[in-house]
């Protein structure tokens, strides 16, 4: 080997390690398929353009689950009913891409089918997290491919397309999808039905988001996916201001691969009111540990409502008139 061989090599190989040892904000895969194996190692969805901040990049944790009892390590989450006098949490469900979809895994790119948590929010409009429906490629979705998912709620589902969508190409805090649902065979959306109904959308000024107790719900990995899985009490604590990172807070609410997009809120006069939804985690994922209390340098991290919607002045215009159209109460409210 030559000695302009040798330290081309050298060169490529330094190259490598410094992909490997950069950490980045990574949100969760959305699919539970080869997490172990694609995750074990490295940085889920690993960002190629180092575009975290320096002082996140730097974090070498796992994605949390934060026990709610100081005492004992306790699991916070518990399967949740959408039936009944839990009618509320009935507009939460499963959607899963039709087509695979690209991850960045540092230099490489790989496809993959997904499957994450999403939700209602109006007769026919879901919410949830971009990756879940796009990957995590580093430039915008291509206009001839097919993005199509399936929603699945209460044992139907409908083809979900995408109708609006942030910039997660180009920011981390822009990590949401509002997809429409075709109508089914009675042409009528899954909204609509009368076991089903939407959740309300809600925005909180940073300072009353910090003070307002919180829930999340949705689908995770580690889980029986034939139940929604609920964690009553968790928080927002820091919202992040670097230009990527910007609509992102810190939080202990639970997440977990398949929770993406899951729905934060608190509930008034028997409604949800979703506040944020699941994003992912600083760091890369191992294992199904529970941690035995809140470590902000364990945070899992959530997209702000609020900055959805401010993002984008057609998000709040599609939802509203597909709910003006429908002519009905929201089937999913309940009593106060």
């Amino acid at each position: 080997m030559s000695g302009k061989e040798y330290w081309a090599s050298r060169a490529i190989f330094i190259a490598r390690l410094v992909a490997m040892l950069a950490m980045t904000i990574a949100p969760v895969r959305a699919s539970d398929l080869h997490v172990r194996l694609l995750c074990a190692n490295r940085s889920c969805f690993e960002r190629p353009d180092g575009a975290a901040p320096l002082s996140q990049r730097r974090l070498r944790h796992r994605v949390a689950v934060f026990s709610d009892n100081p005492k004992t390590i306790h699991d916070p989450r518990h399967p949740q009913s959408q039936t009944g006098a839990h009618k509320m949490f009935a507009p939460i469900g499963l959607i899963s891409s039709n087509h695979r979809v690209p991850h960045q895994y540092g230099a490489i790119s790989k496809l993959h089918f997904d499957t994450g948590t999403a939700f209602l929010v109006s007769p026919c409009y879901v919410l949830t997290a971009y990756h879940v429906v796009f990957g995590n490629g580093p430039s915008e979705p291509e206009a001839d491919q097919d993005y199509s998912m399936t929603f699945s709620v209460h044992g139907k589902t409908s083809r979900a397309v995408p109708a609006k969508f942030g910039e997660f190409y180009r920011y981390e805090g822009r990590d949401w999808a509002l997809l429409r649902l075709d109508p089914d065979a009675e042409h009528r959306c899954l909204g609509e039905d009368p076991r089903t109904g939407w959740v309300r959308l809600a925005r909180l000024s940073s300072h009353a988001a910090k003070h307002q107790s919180l829930s999340l719900a949705g689908y995770p990995s580690d889980k029986d996916a034939s139940s929604l899985w609920r964690q009553d009490t968790c928080h927002l604590f820091h919202r992040l201001s670097g230009k990527r990172s910007r609509g992102l807070w810190t939080t202990d609410c639970a997440t977990r691969p398949r929770a993406s997009g899951s729905p934060i809120f608190f509930v008034r006069h028997g409604v949800l009111n979703v506040v944020a939804i699941m994003h992912g985690h600083i760091g890369v994922v191992v294992g199904n540990e529970i941690l035995p209390k809140w470590n902000p340098r364990r945070a899992n991290l959530a997209v702000d409502i609020g900055d959805i919607i401010s993002s984008n002045p057609d998000f709040l215009k599609l939802i509203d008139a597909d709910i003006a159209r429908f002519h009905h109460p929201n089937p999913a409210a309940g009593k106060p």
